[in-house]
């Protein structure tokens, strides 16, 4: 059986002097993932199908893939604005001139 190979991208963030680099990130959508499931059941073999139990714990694993990947970008949305409302208060503190040294 031919499956095409998924691509993994490499993102670098930088966020106030810190960066943080991720390798793990696989663009593999919805469309891509049944794509995948629905070329492995056209190509089975009918005197050996997949194990029902294996098949089910594919679509569970890209369930959770989805669900995880949803809340890395919901957290990476709230870490950039947070470090937008600290840039910002740190100079509004500062232009009132109470900043410590």
């Amino acid at each position: 059986m031919s499956v095409s190979s998924v691509t993994s991208t490499a993102s670098t963030t930088s966020t106030t002097g810190t960066s943080t680099s991720s390798s793990n990130d696989i663009d593999l959508s919805t469309a891509d993932f049944l794509k995948l499931i629905t070329t492995q059941l056209e190509n089975q073999s009918p005197l050996d199908p997949t194990d029902t139990t294996e098949f089910m714990g594919q679509l569970m694993s890209y369930a959770t893939f989805n669900q995880i990947s949803e809340i890395s970008t919901t957290l990476d949305t709230l870490v950039d604005t947070i470090s937008t409302m600290n840039s910002t208060v740190t100079s509004l503190y500062e232009a009132t001139g109470k900043a410590s040294a």
